[in-house]
Order: structure tokens, then C-alpha cells, then sequence
């Protein structure tokens, strides 16, 4: 007798799964280069709304050259500066920054000594043109940038302020007694140094007016931003045409720039 075989049957076609779409609430992460940038708003006096209830202030800093002093001036400005980082505490978050970027034709090394107006205003002005043109052969052209950012929890910008000036006045004494000299960053001042970061190697100035922002509609973000950011390399990411660590991205923010306009 033949076996019969069976008729195998064909299997059932599967269905093809439509995309999820995202739970109200959720977003599926930053789609422009603006989105990128962790803060929500920069305003003029340079106070910064990073994110959700966190602001954050800038200060710029002179350094202390301690391998010319003596010992004993070593040891006790050693001593100062451990005490200036012990006066923070969990509640005043705190971020050093040093950025080393080059110098454009516009700016200018600061040399501190004062103008006066007598007989020798013109050796005066020779010494500093001097000196100006030998800092600047030293370095290279590098202007190096030391600055510190703290920040506070607030409900608001004007709840913020006085915590953060009365935090700004408490860092300027500490640097007084350590015979540093230093002074807060202004909203302009922040986004400039922000535009160079996320601009490496490009030779353009940062243009940008606060009248500008009414005018055109746009955020301090739209000065700012590169022209696209590319997080396809496990390791490193890319800002415009050159190519960047991440750290970049989070630089004096606070994980970092009173008016209400952005």
C-alpha cells in the first residue's frame, strides 16, 4: 500500500507591528541642535536656569603663580585654597572650568597696572604695550580661562537672585583672601565663551545683541548652537566639522548662562 502524504500547510502570513507611538508625557530626546544644549534660558545679569528648578552663576578667576614663592607662601596658599574648596558644602553645587582657546584679533591680554594721568602716562602705556605683546608670545596665542559656577534651587529667576549673589559675595572673599582677583560673568559674557566651545576652530566673532532676541523670535540657543551635532561614535561626538569629547556639552552649566527674555 502507498503511503499518503500529507499536505503541509502553508504558514500563517505574520503581521507586521505597527510603531508604538510615544506615551503622552514622553519624548523620545533632543532633535536639534538647540535641544542639545542642557539649559532652558540665559539672562542678561548672567544668571542661568539650567534645568527644571536649578540656576547657576559664572565667575572668572585670576591663578596664583605659586612655583615663585617662597616655601612658606607656598604652604600657606596651598592651606587657603583647601579651605576655600572645604567651604562648599552639598547644598551650593560647585563646577571648576578651565578652557584654553585662542586669542582672535579683537581681544586683548589685560595687564594690571593703572592709568594715570602725569608725566609718565607714555612709559606707562609703552610698558604695557610690552608686556601685552610678550604674554602673548609666550602662550602662543592660547588665552586660558579659569572659571567657577555654583548654583541654587529656586522656584523662580527672582528667587534665585539674592541666593546667588549672596553665594557670588562669599566666593569673592574667599578669593580675596587667597589675593585672587575675580568678578561674575555677565548673560553676554557666558554665551560668548559657550560659542567658542561649540564653534572649535572656527575664526568667526560672536555677534549677538539682546534687542535681537525680540526682534527675531529666536532663543540665545539659535547664537549658539553648531550646526548639528553627530553621537554615532561610542566615544566621541561631533560638533559641525570637527569633532569633540562629551564633556564639552555639560562646560560650567552645572549638570552650564535679570531680565525674562531668552
Amino acid at each position: 500500500m502507498q503511503r499518503r502524504q500529507r499536505k503541509k500547510t502553508p504558514p500563517a502570513p505574520q503581521r507586521r507591528r505597527k510603531p508604538r507611538k510615544p506615551r503622552a508625557g514622553k519624548t523620545s530626546g533632543p532633535q536639534t541642535a538647540q535641544q542639545t544644549l542642557p539649559y532652558r534660558e540665559m539672562y542678561k545679569d548672567g544668571i542661568c536656569r539650567a534645568d527644571g528648578r536649578l540656576y547657576t552663576k559664572s565667575m572668572e578667576y585670576e591663578d596664583i603663580n605659586c612655583q615663585l614663592a617662597q616655601a612658606d607662601d607656598q604652604s600657606a596658599i596651598f592651606d587657603g585654597y583647601c579651605a576655600f574648596l572645604n567651604s562648599f558644602d552639598s547644598s551650593l553645587p560647585v563646577q571648576l572650568s578651565f578652557i584654553n582657546h585662542r586669542s582672535r584679533p579683537g581681544s586683548k591680554y589685560r595687564v594690571n597696572i593703572p592709568r594715570k594721568t602725569d608725566s609718565y602716562s607714555g612709559m606707562r602705556d609703552e610698558y604695557v604695550e610690552m608686556l601685552e605683546g610678550q604674554i602673548a608670545k609666550s602662550n602662543n596665542g592660547i588665552v586660558r580661562t579659569k572659571l567657577i559656577t555654583f548654583g541654587v534651587t529656586a522656584d523662580s529667576p527672582t528667587a534665585a537672585k539674592p541666593r546667588l549673589e549672596r553665594a557670588e559675595a562669599d566666593i569673592a572673599n574667599n578669593f580675596k583672601r587667597l589675593g585672587v582677583q575675580s568678578r561674575p560673568l555677565t548673560g553676554l559674557e557666558r554665551l560668548e565663551i559657550l560659542h567658542g566651545q561649540l564653534h572649535p576652530g572656527g575664526t568667526e566673532p560672536f555677534s549677538f545683541t539682546w534687542s535681537q532676541i525680540p526682534a527675531t523670535g529666536l532663543s540665545t540657543k539659535d547664537f549658539i548652537a553648531p550646526s548639528s551635532f553627530d553621537f554615532r561614535m561610542s566615544r566621541l561626538f561631533r560638533m559641525g566639522l570637527h569633532g569633540a569629547p562629551p564633556p564639552i556639552c555639560r562646560l560650567w552649566l552645572l549638570s552650564f548662562p535679570t531680565s525674562s527674555l531668552r
